[in-house]
């Protein structure tokens, strides 16, 4: 169960929205990570075009755009599994596991991010544990870049034509006619 972050002013922790949720999957891997309430921020980065300034001899530099970059969303949350089980290692396990991945995972955040991501940066900081020493309150920020659409080329696939047993096409109209 995920908890929101304290709130700035003091140590309680926000009430939960009850419209959306996070949810990263690995449709190669076959893991999946639900978060059941939507982050406090998201932050986005990396929007803009990339640009590049060209130096002329005894001129004003000229701006040039180098293409788009690719849009990065950080997901800073609190992990926290209040009841049942109390510890939230089984979902920081399933993180480390989609972060380990060479595969992009799917992102859908509410109705506002969805695609193909890569996570480029987890970080957790653990900040409490149960007797057992099992992590039962974790600060997690995520990063994901979004992922490249590129496409392999590949050249037109060439068939072998049929040859007939009786000389080719014109063999068997020939035949035909007889």
């Amino acid at each position: 169960m995920i908890v929101r972050l304290p709130s700035r002013t003091g140590d309680r922790s926000r009430t939960p929205r009850p419209a959306g949720y996070v949810r990263l999957f690995d449709p190669l891997g076959g893991t999946v990570v639900r978060l059941p309430w939507m982050p406090e921020e998201i932050e986005t980065s990396n929007v803009a075009q990339a640009w590049s300034e060209v130096p002329r001899p005894g001129r004003v530099p000229l701006l040039l755009s180098s293409g788009k970059n690719l849009p990065v969303v950080s997901l800073p949350f609190r992990l926290v599994n209040p009841g049942q089980s109390g510890h939230v290692e089984g979902t920081i396990e399933a993180l480390e596991k989609l972060a380990r991945s060479s595969n992009p995972v799917r992102l859908d955040v509410a109705q506002q991010f969805r695609g193909m991501y890569r996570i480029t940066a987890l970080s957790k900081r653990e900040t409490m544990w149960d007797t057992t020493g099992k992590v039962t309150d974790a600060e997690i920020t995520l990063e994901l870049t979004r992922s490249s659409d590129m496409v392999v080329a590949v050249g037109p696939i060439k068939r072998k034509t049929k040859k007939s047993k009786k000389g080719g096409p014109r063999g068997r109209l020939k035949n035909a006619r007889r």
